[in-house]
C-alpha cells in the first residue's frame, strides 16, 4: 500500500508570481528560490495526485471543505490578473475516500458541490493559497490531478486527524500522492507592511520555523493562542493537517527558506517520512490533559465548571464556601485564540464574586449576541480568562489613561460603555476612547464623563 512519502509548506503570496509582481517579487527571491527547490523536489516524486491544504477557500467554524467537482477552475482575478488562470482534474475518488474516512473519524468534512454552494452561498473556484504554489508546481510538472482542501476553525487534535484521514485515503486507495500545506506565516513583522507591526510576529515565525527545523510537531500543536492571534498568522491549521499525514512516523525536515520582505512571514519546506515513530496525537493529547484543571486560576476554574454544567445539563451551579468580596467581573472565552463569548458587569450585580463569576460565565456561553451558543462538543477547545475590576474613578482628562494599564468607561446620561484594558489591537488612547464611545452610543463630540479602572486578569 502507497503512503505519502513527502510533504511541503509553501506561502501564497501573489506578487512572487513574475506576471503579478512586475518586478517586485525580486524582494522575495529567496522565497521563489524555495518555491522552486520545493516544486522541483515534487516532480522528482512524479505524485499522480497532489492534495493542497488553503487557508482561503471557503472556511467553515465547524469542519473543513473538500471541494468534489471534476474539474477545478481558478485566475488571479481578485488581483487584477484575469488572464493568469489554470484548470485542474480533481481526483474524486481520493477525495470520496477521504471525505469518508473523516466522518468516520467523527469530522463531517462539507464537499463543496452544487448542493453546498447553494446553501452556504460559496463558490467552487480555486483560491490564490492553492493556485501560488501550484504555478511553481507546473513549472516542473505538467501532469497531475488534485484534492483541494480548505482548513476549518477546528481544534488542533481535530485538525490533526483530519491528516491522518488523508493518510489512510491515500494508503486505502493506492494513490502515489504529496501534501502541500498553503501557509503563509506572521502578517505583523513591519510597521510599514500592510498589517502593520506586532512584536509577536516575528517571535511566532521564529517558533514554527524552528519547530518544522527540529521537528518539534508537538510543540507546534500546542502553540499559544494568544501568540498566534497578535501575529496575525494565516497557516498554521494548513501546517497543523499536513502533519497529521505522519502521525506515528519519524520524519526528516528541512527548511529550504524563510523571510519576511513585504511584513509577511514566508516559509518553505519539505518533511520526509523516516520509519516508524512516536504518535505526535497522543503526546499532544497527554500534555493538554496536564494543563487542566490544575494549571487554572481558581476563578477560571469556577467559571469553567459553570460553564460546563451549564451547557451539558441546563444548570446553575453555586459556590461552596462564597466571600464577602463584591467587584465588577467580565469573563472572555476563545476558542482557538478567538473570541467565543464575553459578557461582564461594571460594578458588582451579585452578593459575592463567586456568584458574579457564574452568572457572567454562563451569559458569556449563552447569551453574547455576536455569537451562537456554546455547544457540549466545543468545551474542551475553549480557554477562558477572568477580569476583575478595581473600583472605577473619574478622571477630568484623557492623559491619565494608559491602555496598558487602565480601561475605560465613557457615559452620558443613561449611556455607557466600557473598555477593558491590554486589548491586542488597541494601542492608543484616542481609539480606547473611541471604542467605549461607540460601544455607548455617545457622540464624541457632545461632553461625557470619563472613568478609569484597573484589571486583576486571571487565567
Amino acid at each position: 500500500m502507497n503512503a505519502v512519502k513527502k510533504a511541503y509548506i509553501m506561502p501564497h503570496p501573489p506578487i512572487i508570481i513574475p506576471d503579478i509582481g512586475r518586478g517586485s517579487e525580486k524582494e522575495a527571491f529567496r522565497t521563489m528560490e524555495g518555491c522552486n527547490s520545493a516544486a522541483a523536489d515534487i516532480a522528482r516524486l512524479n505524485p499522480e495526485t497532489i492534495i493542497i491544504i488553503t487557508p482561503h477557500g471557503p472556511v467553515f467554524r465547524d469542519s473543513v471543505c473538500i471541494n468534489a467537482n471534476p474539474v477545478l477552475k481558478g485566475d488571479f482575478g481578485g488581483f487584477g490578473f484575469r488572464q493568469i488562470a489554470f484548470e485542474f482534474n480533481n481526483d474524486t475518488g481520493l477525495c470520496s475516500e477521504i471525505c469518508s474516512i473523516m466522518q468516520a473519524m467523527g469530522i463531517i468534512p462539507v464537499r463543496n458541490d452544487k448542493k453546498s454552494q447553494s446553501a452556504y452561498g460559496i463558490n467552487d473556484r480555486i483560491d490564490h493559497g492553492a493556485l501560488v504554489p501550484l504555478y511553481f508546481v507546473l513549472k516542473f510538472l505538467k501532469e497531475f490531478k488534485i484534492v483541494h482542501i480548505t482548513i476549518g476553525m477546528l481544534s488542533p487534535k481535530d485538525l490533526y486527524k483530519c491528516g491522518m484521514a488523508i493518510e489512510a485515503a491515500v494508503e486505502q486507495t493506492g494513490r502515489r500522492a504529496c501534501v502541500i500545506a498553503s501557509a503563509d506565516l506572521s502578517h505583523r513583522l513591519k510597521k510599514d507592511g500592510p498589517y502593520g507591526l506586532h512584536p509577536d510576529g516575528a517571535r511566532y515565525d521564529d517558533f514554527a520555523v524552528d519547530a518544522i527545523k527540529n521537528r518539534r510537531f508537538v510543540d507546534f500543536l500546542g502553540a499559544d493562542e494568544g501568540l498566534r492571534d497578535n501575529a496575525g498568522e494565516c497557516g498554521h491549521r494548513s501546517i497543523s493537517i499536513m502533519l497529521g499525514v505522519f502521525e506515528g512516523r519519524e520524519c526528516r525536515s528541512a527548511v529550504f527558506s524563510y523571510e519576511g520582505p513585504f511584513g509577511v512571514g514566508y516559509m518553505t519546506a519539505v518533511l520526509e517520512d523516516a520509519g516508524k515513530g512516536m504518535s505526535v496525537l497522543d503526546e499532544y493529547m497527554r500534555r493538554q490533559g496536564a494543563k487542566k484543571p490544575g494549571a487554572e486560576s481558581p476563578y477560571v476554574r469556577l467559571a469553567r465548571m459553570a460553564i460546563e454544567e451549564f451547557v451539558r445539563n441546563r444548570k446553575r451551579i453555586h459556590p461552596d464556601k462564597p466571600s464577602q468580596v463584591q467587584r465588577g467581573v467580565f469573563v472572555s472565552i476563545k476558542k482557538f485564540g478567538m473570541l467565543r463569548g464575553c459578557i461582564g458587569t461594571i460594578g458588582p450585580a451579585k452578593d459575592c464574586i463567586e456568584n458574579e463569576i457564574i452568572a457572567n460565565a454562563i451569559k458569556a456561553a449563552s447569551e453574547d449576541p455576536r455569537f451562537p451558543p456554546v455547544e457540549e462538543s466545543e468545551l474542551e477547545d475553549l480557554s477562558i480568562s477572568v477580569d476583575v475590576l478595581s473600583e472605577p474613578e473619574e478622571i477630568s482628562d484623557k492623559s491619565m489613561l494608559d491602555v496598558k494599564k487602565y480601561g475605560v468607561i465613557v457615559s452620558k446620561g443613561f449611556k455607557r460603555g466600557l473598555l477593558l484594558p491590554d486589548i491586542d489591537g488597541v494601542d492608543t488612547i484616542e481609539k480606547q476612547i473611541e471604542i467605549a464611545l461607540r460601544k455607548a452610543g455617545i457622540d464624541g463630540r457632545d461632553a461625557y464623563r470619563m472613568e478609569r479602572f484597573k484589571v486583576e486578569r486571571h487565567t
